[in-house]
């Protein structure tokens, strides 16, 4: 759904799951839009949260929705959607580039953010891949074969049928404009904007995700949060909520539960 609120700011477009008093938002990747979720709803406990999965400007339900593309307009976009529904304090889930959504939404809002769940992130230091492979990813807007290249290797090299799948999804959900804007923001670094932030962050990382390793995130979302830990999911690779989702669930909802209240 696309809103609009009083003083005229269009407002992202989101799903509703559950009914629950916890409320969570959750953000998804440069790949796709909140359908990447769609595995895992089944595995939610409905009764105790309420998921709001948020499509970004260009994504989903917000294809429509042009911008800068920025951590900033991301994060002010998501408290938008969280004015809308009434919440006061609330968990987020960001993934891959939204990684650095949620710690931009940690650094402007502190207070409202309950805790953080960043599934194998980008930091906001950004995206630690070298400038000729971001380069290669800009090719995957276009290029299909590109594009299977990247998802087969940042998923431990699952099948060519999930290849494919990952191409349906986003060549139908994702607007080819934003994901230059998003690729700009993925080396657009705010690191002193975060550091020391207290607010407690689960690093979940699958163990087949290249570049996004343990000693990537001790170097980052660790040795920044005082508050940060990590968990790491075996034989897995960066989307631990399509390729293990009953485990996905157990281990988040585990962590949102130890910081509910």
């Amino acid at each position: 759904m696309n809103q609009t609120t009083e003083c005229g700011r269009d407002v992202l477009g989101f799903t509703v799951h559950g009914t629950g008093s916890e409320p969570v938002m959750v953000l998804h990747d440069w790949n796709g839009d909140h359908t990447t979720y769609d595995p895992v709803r089944p595995y939610l406990d409905a009764a105790t949260f309420t998921y709001v999965f948020v499509d970004l400007r260009g994504y989903g339900d917000s294809r429509s929705l042009t911008g800068e593309y920025t951590a900033r307009e991301a994060a002010a976009d998501c408290l938008a959607v969280a004015e809308l529904l009434g919440w006061t304090r609330f968990h987020v889930i960001g993934h891959s580039m939204t990684g650095m959504v949620a710690q931009r939404l940690a650094a402007d809002a502190g207070d409202r953010v309950k805790s953080v769940v960043a599934v194998c992130p980008i930091s906001a230091a950004g995206s630690p891949a070298p400038a000729e492979a971001l380069a290669f990813f800009a090719l995957t807007t276009e290029d299909d074969d590109a594009f299977r290249q990247v998802i087969r290797f940042i998923s431990g090299e699952l099948s060519d049928q999930w290849a494919e799948a990952k191409l349906r999804q986003c060549r139908l959900t994702v607007d080819p404009a934003c994901r230059a804007g998003y690729l700009r923001m993925l080396t657009t670094a705010f690191v002193e904007d975060v550091r020391g932030l207290e607010t407690p962050f689960l690093v979940l990382i699958g163990e087949r995700d290249p570049g996004l390793d343990e000693a990537a995130m001790e170097k980052t979302f660790l040795a920044w949060h005082p508050n940060a830990e990590i968990q790491v999911i075996a034989d897995c690779g960066h989307y631990p909520m399509q390729e293990r989702p009953p485990l996905f669930a157990t281990l988040v909802e585990r962590y949102l539960r130890s910081h509910a209240g």
